[in-house]
């Protein structure tokens, strides 16, 4: 009983970040509507694999909690802000109650999860890695690329990370190189290597009161790095092969 009280409050949470980035989208500035119905559609993902037992989609929430905590990081910046509170807390909080064997057993140690895909064990931990670090960055990709008048290279860069995460999820090794693509060319970009580091915003309510901006989301995108690199040693074994 208790993992379904888990696992409603998360689907819970996720579907108020849902609605709540939606509404931002809607309601906050017009050039940031791309952006925040992006994200919007992350949750929604995020939402209806953790109600559908999609194998994947609870780790891909776990990732989505991870991103959310990062938002405590600022707190000696800006003070006990309520908001950043809520948010950060309430997605540790997903993070927790989506976490242990026994939410696993109803994932990707499902029967039917072994029955269709019979993932090897380590298979399994690699593509947890990878898809908990996907769903970390992602939304760090979409406040990079989607801000304020995007350019086409933003765009790419996220074009990719969403195929790579993609390609993860079906198991495909190209998956792991947009990925790392994408990764790579947020790094570039926040080192300043294509001129000024782009400036990313974040939003928390519908009346666009500004949360965090600067320069630093671009590097926080380039986690997205991290998908190909929990593959690194098998990936290594198979070139020296």
């Amino acid at each position: 009983m208790f993992l379904g009280i888990r696992r409603a409050i998360s689907l819970l949470l996720l579907s108020l970040y849902f609605w709540n980035f939606l509404l931002v989208a809607l309601v906050g500035p017009e050039d940031l509507y791309a952006c925040y119905a992006a994200l919007a559609a992350v949750y929604g993902v995020a939402f209806v694999g953790v109600a559908a037992e999609w194998f994947w989609a609870r780790w891909f929430a776990i990732g989505l909690g991870q991103f959310g905590a990062f938002s405590l990081l600022a707190l000696p910046q800006t003070g006990p802000e309520p908001t950043l509170l809520v948010f950060g807390i309430s997605h540790v909080l997903v993070a927790l109650f989506l976490g242990g064997e026994g939410m696993a057993a109803r994932y990707e140690r499902s029967e039917t999860c072994v029955e269709r895909y019979n993932f090897q064990e380590e298979s399994l931990i690699l593509m947890r890695r990878a898809i908990k670090s996907a769903g970390m960055s992602l939304p760090f990709l979409i406040l990079f690329t989607l801000g304020p008048r995007p350019e086409l290279l933003h765009l790419v860069a996220l074009g990719l990370g969403v195929a790579g995460i993609v390609g993860l999820v079906r198991a495909r090794t190209w998956g792991l190189l947009a990925a790392g693509a994408a990764g790579a060319i947020a790094l570039a970009d926040g080192l300043g290597l294509f001129g000024a580091p782009t400036h990313g915003y974040f939003l928390t309510t519908p009346g666009g009161s500004l949360i965090l901006h600067g320069p630093g989301f671009a590097l926080l995108a380039s986690l997205m790095l991290l998908v190909p690199l929990a593959f690194a040693r098998p990936l290594t074994r198979w070139l020296r092969a």
